[in-house]
């Protein structure tokens, strides 16, 4: 028993040392809970369904990694690629994807050839206290109504 409670001590010092290391090597990242993707793509299907929409839509963390996908009831099958497609590379590069469209068209085609980046609508960032913690990517309608509801379920992200 006296060797356990030893080996147990030995531990928590080491821990703790390790601990108090921590802070200046490691960072951390916040992100969107999985509770809250869930809870957004619920109000995407929502706000969709008022507005006469069938979509898919994906919702990613800080990384871009898919924690949250709904595919409505009719949306094209080709949304469900195109709209995690569109989540993660606005979590990625941590800007709306219509930055990079607008960028594609105006004066940078080119643009779409860099590994990740989408230039199309449809991506929001999603952000806490300034920073980007996910995002959310919709596609399954037309450009202007993608752009907007992905707009408006970055804006009732709290």
């Amino acid at each position: 028993m006296k060797t356990i409670s030893l080996l147990f001590a030995s531990l928590t010092l080491c821990s703790t040392a390790f601990a108090a290391t921590a802070p200046a090597s490691v960072v951390p990242q916040n992100n969107v809970s999985t509770a809250a993707a869930l809870q957004l793509a619920q109000t995407a299907t929502q706000m969709a369904t008022q507005r006469n929409q069938k979509i898919c839509i994906a919702v990613t963390d800080a990384d871009g990694h898919l924690l949250a996908f709904t595919r409505m009831q009719g949306a094209y099958a080709g949304c469900v690629d195109a709209s995690i497609a569109k989540a993660t590379s606005a979590a990625r590069f941590a800007i709306n994807t219509i930055t990079f469209y607008d960028l594609a068209r105006k004066e940078n085609l080119a643009i779409g050839t860099i590994p990740g980046i989408l230039p199309a609508v449809g991506g929001v960032v999603l952000k806490f206290n300034g920073g980007v913690v996910g995002a959310v990517g919709i596609s399954g309608d037309t450009d202007l109504t993608e752009q907007q509801l992905a707009l408006d379920v970055a804006a009732s992200f709290h």
